[in-house]
């Protein structure tokens, strides 16, 4: 949930329940995710598709949320917290389970590999509450850069992390490798997450540009899902990874030129 807080009511009237209950919904789906994830043995090459699913479908509710709240008017302090403690659940908590429980295959090559996966977990679920936090400190303060994140959000890092798995479950991979390369992921995304790179909201995306632009991003997006699934949704997914440093890589470099530009013109005067 995307929120501008300047005037916002703690509580905005009898409307904030709905949002408010959609909220709800994202948390129930991290919930069951990490209920069916305690119940999975782990540590198998066995992807554990429905916990992914149960994650796919709190963001879902995760965008709606906040699309409903700015609709009916019933954007409040209470629901921005409320959908900071359901996108720990979703975000942070489940998917670093998911992580732990694939990485304790890492056990089969090596004997303290459950130690590993416990720190790659706890690393990832950890970075999820300080970006959370962060962006509650900055919303309330409203001293955000407009239309940007700062740092990788929470469900982003949460869809990258499934994307590698849902990958890995196609290609079926060595064990070693698979536990390894979601390992590694988890670090990547932990680091991202409190990072300073900045990222575009998912919204202005599709708002940025003539409609005719737009319309047919959408149509090549939906058409190369449908006709490549799984890799299409993992190259779309890293396309907005690495928008984040890539923009902070060209953004430095033009700095750079423009200042040697005027220490230049001052050279001449």
């Amino acid at each position: 949930m995307y929120f501008k807080l300047n005037k916002i009511k703690v509580w905005n009237g009898n409307l904030s329940f709905i949002p408010c209950s959609i909220t709800l919904c994202n948390a129930l789906c991290g919930l069951s995710a990490i209920v069916y994830l305690i119940r999975n043995p782990g540590g198998t090459s066995a992807v554990p598709a429905l916990a992914v699913w149960l994650i796919f479908a709190a963001i879902v509710f995760d965008m709606f949320d906040g699309y409903v709240a700015r609709k009916l008017h019933a954007e409040s302090l209470h629901g921005m917290q409320l959908d900071s403690m359901a996108d720990l659940i979703s975000f942070g908590v489940a998917p670093a389970i998911l992580i732990y429980q694939i990485g304790l295959g890492l056990m089969e090559f090596f004997p303290a590999g459950g130690w590993v996966a416990w720190a790659a977990a706890g690393f990832y679920a950890l970075c999820t509450m300080w970006r959370l936090a962060y962006y509650n400190t900055i919303a309330l303060s409203d001293t955000g850069t407009k239309g940007m994140f700062v740092g990788l959000p929470s469900p982003a890092a949460a869809v990258s992390v499934c994307s590698v798995i849902l990958l890995l479950g196609r290609i079926d991979p060595d064990l070693r490798l698979q536990v390894i390369a979601v390992l590694a992921y988890a670090l990547c995304m932990g680091f991202l997450m409190v990072s300073r790179f900045e990222y575009m909201h998912a919204k202005k995306i599709f708002r940025a540009g003539p409609i005719g632009v737009r319309t047919g991003l959408l149509a090549l997006i939906v058409f190369s899902l449908f006709q490549f699934g799984v890799y299409a949704f993992f190259a779309l997914v890293h396309l907005y990874l690495l928008s984040g440093p890539i923009a902070e890589v060209v953004l430095k470099s033009v700095a750079e030129d423009e200042e040697s530009a005027v220490v230049n013109t001052l050279r001449k005067l």
